[in-house]
């Protein structure tokens, strides 16, 4: 629908020093990869976190995790510039909150990462 001599509908030019909301996370024009890296880790065991206290069975949390916490993570990896010691201790929160909920043994296997 014409308005005036501009369509209604035209996607404007985000200004550079706002954010807008993709899948739950803010995006913005210049990334703040410290700062983004601890809402990630932040918003990552949250939802950990919330998965774990449920009464379900092991498969579902395993399901859930992969459906709602792991996502967090995967939006932007490819965007933020992640070191391989924040990924191992990120790696040793989680086995630690599995081992809490009982959902992972705590002499479990660590040659795979």
């Amino acid at each position: 629908m014409l308005v005036g001599s501009t369509f209604e509908n035209d996607i404007k030019e985000l200004d550079p020093r706002k954010a807008y909301k993709y899948l739950g996370i803010k995006e913005r024009f210049d990334i703040r990869h410290k700062n983004e890296k601890e809402k990630l880790k932040k918003e990552y065991l949250r939802r950990l976190s919330l998965v774990l206290d449920k009464e379900l069975i092991t498969k579902n949390k395993i399901q859930a995790n992969g459906s709602l916490a792991v996502p967090v993570l995967g939006h932007k990896s490819g965007i933020i510039n992640w070191h391989q010691e924040e990924l191992q201790k990120l790696d040793r929160k989680t086995r630690k909150l599995l081992t809490i909920h009982v959902q992972h043994r705590p002499k479990a296997n660590l040659d795979g990462f």
